[in-house]
């Protein structure tokens, strides 16, 4: 059986990739959402001959054997010739900052949350009403990749539960701002822009 090809840049990505073009890549841990939205990038930038610009959110300081592997497989995986911005906490910051740039690729919304699960709800919303001003980006083209977290059950441990919550909040919010929207799971990704429709919000 041969499957159907589907061309990320005619779908998802826009003619081109217009001003104030997002896409949101969602998945669970391991789904290959991360693939996924690098491999969006890659054949935008190839058909345009535009570089990237992957700002990444993780805490690259944090003293963990899985995590720092992680990190380290994500950078083997990236062309040399991206760029890489490694922003932690500051991703409105950085997105900010890179206003021009032509396409830039952020993973991932799930650990940016991580960094500020500390705040108190105030503080929290501050952030995600300041980031939430990048979107859509003025001009350019800007792929976000997520976890979908919503899924599971109720987590046992309050941190758990502002995890998730937070996140789950963050995504729609987030949702609503694109205009490109896919979820991977198992390794198959699904063009929910095609295939979908937003729930109506009261």
């Amino acid at each position: 059986m041969v499957e159907a090809k589907v061309d990320p840049t005619s779908l998802s990505l826009g003619n081109g990739g217009p001003p104030g073009h997002g896409v949101l890549v969602l998945g669970g841990s391991g789904s290959g959402k991360s693939r996924w939205a690098e491999h969006l990038a890659s054949t935008w930038a190839s058909a345009h001959q535009q570089p990237v610009l992957y700002v990444a959110t993780g805490d690259a300081t944090l003293v963990d054997t899985d995590w720092q592997q992680r990190l380290r497989r994500h950078r083997r995986r990236r062309p040399a010739h991206w760029q890489t911005q490694e922003c932690g906490a500051a991703l409105a910051e950085a997105l900010a900052a890179a206003e021009a740039a032509p396409l830039r690729l952020v993973d991932a919304l799930s650990s940016w949350v991580s960094t500020l699960l500390d705040l108190e709800d105030p503080a929290w919303q501050a952030q995600v009403e300041q980031l939430l001003t990048c979107f859509p980006p003025k001009q350019g083209l800007t792929i976000l990749v997520s976890d979908e977290v919503s899924w599971g059950g109720v987590p046992p441990l309050a941190s758990g539960y502002r995890f998730r919550e937070r996140l789950a909040r963050l995504n729609r919010h987030v949702a609503q701002c694109c205009q490109g929207h896919w979820l991977v799971v198992a390794g198959r990704a699904v063009d929910l822009t095609q295939w979908s429709q937003p729930v109506p919000h009261p």
